[in-house]
């Protein structure tokens, strides 16, 4: 259970090495284009918020949470679902 629960976390970090800079790209530029940074603004922050839970399986009194696991796995499915559409999709 918690070498599970470690590598789903250690996934969702690596995943946030592509969203941490998307999201400040799109804050950046959201003058030039409204509609689209407005639209998946708020999908990169819930995937960024996926951090704290991430670092909070790191330590060893929530190593052990089936409720974290749960979340995790549910926030590291969906943004490796939205992750697939941002790099195959052509804008």
């Amino acid at each position: 259970m918690t070498t599970v629960n470690k590598l789903v976390s250690i996934l969702i970090i690596l995943l946030n090495f592509y969203f941490v800079p998307y999201t400040i790209i799109t804050i950046k530029n959201m003058e030039n284009s409204m509609f689209y940074g407005f639209s998946i603004l708020p999908i990169s922050l819930l995937i960024n918020l996926l951090l704290i839970t991430a670092l909070m399986v790191l330590k060893k009194k929530f190593n052990r949470s089936v409720l974290l696991l749960i979340i995790n796995g549910l926030g590291l499915s969906c943004g490796l679902f939205i992750f697939w559409l941002l790099i195959t999709i052509p804008v």
